[in-house]
């Protein structure tokens, strides 16, 4: 059962793989791309930095971050869409 159901989850990644981009389809990449790429500047900047910075600075670098995940998902939407969605649902989901 369960076999079937992965199986049908890859068939449906495939065809969606193969088949042309849509509007939808960079629209949603450029969402994606756009939050998935905040959390990268923002997580990145702020582990990999020497010393503390200030918060301006981490603003700047994550507004950067995510206009370019936005333009990088509008130029390849699927491509950003799988790479960058476990960031872009990083922090949304429901607190226990």
């Amino acid at each position: 059962m369960i076999s079937q159901f992965l199986s049908r989850k890859l068939q449906n990644l495939r065809c969606w793989w193969k088949a042309p981009t849509t509007c939808r389809d960079r629209l949603l990449g450029a969402i994606i791309g756009g939050m998935g790429c905040f959390w990268i500047g923002v997580l990145g900047r702020l582990l990999l930095g020497s010393m503390p910075v200030p918060l301006s600075t981490v603003a700047w670098w994550a507004f950067g971050s995510a206009v370019s995940g936005m333009v990088l998902g509008f130029l390849f939407p699927k491509t950003v869409s799988v790479v960058c969605f476990p960031f872009a649902t990083f922090g949304g989901g429901i607190g226990s």
